[in-house]
């Protein structure tokens, strides 16, 4: 059986003052590292790239790429934009500073605006005229406000031979086959990491999301599990991303307030500072809640975090 691929849309830290945290983004990236996760830099959801400057992207794409690449995939996430000719400034900017992938989403819904087929079909074409580079395309219902026809992204993933992967993050198992049945040569579809296993049976390429901000080591067994198929490992670690997912939810699909909670709560690089405006981390009540919430999920790893960050861990009932 192929390796299956296992990647994170990785935050990005910030120091107190609101600056970007490099001594804190290189800590958090060697933890992707040690666990062999690929990563995605410069997000607009966990990373929160819509509050962040050019220049600013542009460093986290030089830290990332000299600490990461060779040891794991080094990919770009820009965010969505509203016209073809702004999503291609900053593709390019991604693939000059290195990037070895670079992801897009559709069109983004400013307005209310829905692109009709036609519409999303010209929006991908432009986008990727005359780019050699690697490619792939993101379908992400909440992010952009609608759900594309598999028949769509599999005519445009058919006719531009860069685009070398898909990332569904939302559609289910039906959407997914869809897909796969529409493609007409071997583009790998990756699949969001909470409710992936039956997509990973159906022939699904691998995993990514955000979860491995804080549980990197429970992605990767659960992948390794599903590679052995040793389905009672599985059952075991798809319990805690369930269960973890489930806790996020309440933040979903804009994760950053739950990221930096669980990195604060845990100590993790990027946690101390917070986030970058509009976000606010929340009220102490509100943060004690969720924290205490976290701690109760049972997940060893959370635990583990926990004890190494000083912090009790009460008895769980799982």
């Amino acid at each position: 059986m192929t390796r299956l691929g296992s990647f994170c849309r990785i935050a990005t830290p910030f120091t107190q003052r609101g600056a970007l945290d490099e001594d804190a983004l290189c800590a958090l990236l060697d933890r992707f590292v040690k666990s062999k996760i690929g990563i995605y830099l410069g997000s607009a959801g966990a990373g929160e790239t819509h509050a962040v400057l050019w220049d600013e992207i542009q460093r986290i794409y030089e830290i990332g790429l000299s600490q990461c690449k060779g040891k794991i995939p080094v990919y770009a996430n820009p965010p969505e934009q509203y016209t073809a000719r702004a999503t291609r400034e900053y593709v390019f900017q991604a693939i000059k500073a290195g990037a070895e992938l670079v992801s897009i989403y559709g069109l983004a819904s400013r307005h209310g605006m829905k692109p009709t087929d036609l519409e999303l079909t010209a929006y991908f074409d432009d986008v990727l005229a005359g780019i050699k580079h690697p490619m792939s395309l993101a379908v992400n219902l909440p992010i952009t406000g609608y759900m594309p026809k598999a028949s769509v992204i599999a005519d445009v993933c058919n006719r531009h031979r860069n685009v070398e992967a898909i990332n569904l993050s939302y559609g289910g198992d039906a959407f997914f086959l869809q897909l796969k049945d529409r493609l007409k040569r071997d583009i790998p579809i990756y699949v969001h990491l909470n409710g992936s296993l039956g997509k990973l049976m159906m022939g699904a390429g691998g995993v990514f999301g955000t979860e491995a901000n804080i549980i990197p080591k429970t992605q990767r067994r659960y992948l390794e599990a599903v590679e052995a198929r040793d389905f009672k490992t599985v059952a075991r670690y798809t319990e805690h991303i369930v269960r973890f997912g489930d806790l996020l939810a309440q933040w979903s699909p804009s994760v950053p307030r739950a990221l930096k909670m669980a990195m604060r709560l845990l100590k993790l690089p990027g946690g101390e500072g917070g986030l970058r405006e509009p976000y606010r981390m929340p009220p102490p009540a509100e943060y004690k809640r969720y924290c205490d919430a976290l701690l109760r999920l049972g997940i060893p790893e959370i635990e583990e975090q926990a004890r190494a960050a000083g912090v009790r861990v009460p008895v769980h009932t799982h």
